[in-house]
């Protein structure tokens, strides 16, 4: 069992019983590297709306979840994974339940899209591509968030990705505004 844990907010010190065993040795975001994505993005994010397009064990949209965001959506193509993250959100019995997706990536961005749901912060961990090239598959997405236009003025598209990659400084309206590394994962922030 991993011992995930929320870090702040009104669910801090909560433990997210995800073991990556049972879900196919999914990746989980260390700590440290939690830590970075909300000292980017902000602490606190009362009334912010934020996007886990490849949630995994959600505990990143959880996070973002605590600290006060709304609405907040979790989309993982993975059945088992979906279950886990709604079995999860479940139990918390909350007043305003966030919007939970199984999806390929690419369907939910055309769903919410559709539905004008205004994102302040989206967050992007797709497995991970471990070459030093250009990644096409960063660029697809960052195109299809242009596209769908649920991302608001002055929002941010946080991808965490193998540090070995190289991202483009632009694509589409957006800019890479800064790349952060931790061992062999960074973050990159584009606007």
């Amino acid at each position: 069992m991993s011992s995930i844990k929320i870090t702040a907010g009104t669910l801090k010190g909560r433990p997210i019983p995800f073991s990556n065993k049972m879900f196919d040795n999914a990746d989980i975001t260390p700590q440290k590297v939690k830590g970075a994505i909300f000292s980017i993005i902000g602490e606190w994010l009362e009334g912010k709306g934020f996007l886990d397009l490849f949630a995994g064990s959600g505990q990143i949209g959880i996070e973002a979840l605590s600290r006060g965001a709304n609405p907040v959506v979790f989309n993982e193509k993975d059945r088992k994974r979906f279950n886990f993250i709604k079995s999860f959100l479940d139990k918390l019995h909350l007043s305003q339940p966030p919007l939970l997706l199984n999806l390929n990536h690419l369907e939910a961005l055309d769903l919410l899209g559709s539905r004008a749901i205004a994102i302040n912060y989206i967050f992007l961990d797709p497995p991970y591509h471990k070459t030093g090239h250009g990644v096409p598959h960063f660029k697809e997405i960052i195109e299809k968030i242009g596209d769908c236009g649920i991302l608001v003025k002055g929002g941010d598209i946080i991808i965490q990705h193998y540090s070995g990659n190289i991202l483009d400084d632009e694509v589409g309206p957006f800019h890479l505004r800064t790349t952060k590394r931790y061992g062999n994962t960074s973050l990159s922030v584009f606007s």
